[in-house]
């Protein structure tokens, strides 16, 4: 069995580069009257974290992760309950395959941890059928590019459905024919077209800014390991 997550950086977030493109995002975000006190949501990857609740191990890519459920737990340290290659301070980390796109890269499909202090996690309810499926899609679209046009002109197609322009097609989807021979993506909208695909969700908008994609997966997931603190890693962009 294996749970989704979608893992969600701030604006506010030490994570993130002070460049002109973050800044861009947030003040592109749409406006929310729930917006969070950490500021807009600028990115957002997906986690495919695996479960073992009927065996005592489980692999996900090259990873076997050894289910710790049952073991004694202490008070001053939580036990992670997945133990391979455990580093310090696991016990808050979520890990797993995490799949999106930076900036200027490429669409990647990597094990990685996620530490609670920096993401905000979003637990979407998916059957392994599903994940399996979700996961498989997003392994086929590693090395697809980032998608500038259709980064930039988020914000023109977002203003012209409040004016009832929503039928109009995209001149920069994702494979419209402006893009090249492979689909180019943002982070966003590869995953929102990988959780469409599987069928985990039916009904987003497509192309969505981060933001956006948040406020509506909120409807359709449960809160999980929501940020409590600050602590450093790598600089992550949009």
């Amino acid at each position: 069995m294996t749970e989704v997550y979608a893992a969600f950086l701030s604006s506010s977030s030490e994570l993130l580069q002070d460049s002109v493109l973050n800044r861009l995002a947030a003040r592109t975000a749409p406006a929310t009257c729930t917006a969070s006190k950490l500021g807009p949501k600028v990115h957002v990857e997906l986690l495919f974290v695996p479960t073992a609740a009927k065996v005592p191990t489980i692999q996900l890519g090259h990873a076997v992760y050894e289910d710790r459920t049952g073991m004694p737990q202490h008070t001053e340290q939580r036990a992670s309950r997945f133990g391979a290659a455990e580093p310090p301070g696991a016990a808050d980390q979520l890990q797993g395959v995490a799949c999106s796109i930076h900036y200027g890269g490429e669409a990647f499909c990597k094990e990685k941890a996620f530490s609670r202090k920096n993401w905000e996690f979003r637990r979407v309810p998916a059957t392994a059928e599903q994940a399996e499926t979700a996961l498989a899609w997003f392994r086929a679209r590693e090395g697809d590019g980032f998608n500038k046009t259709g980064f930039f002109a988020e914000p023109v197609r977002r203003a012209a459905r409040r004016y009832g322009v929503s039928c109009a097609p995209n001149p920069f989807a994702p494979r419209s024919w402006l893009q090249g021979a492979r689909p180019r993506w943002f982070c966003s909208e590869l995953c929102e077209a990988g959780l469409r695909h599987a069928g985990i969700v039916t009904h987003m908008t497509r192309s969505p800014h981060p933001e956006q994609f948040f406020q509506e997966i909120k409807q359709l997931s449960s809160v999980a390991a929501p940020v409590s603190g600050r602590g450093s890693g790598d600089a992550m962009l949009f």
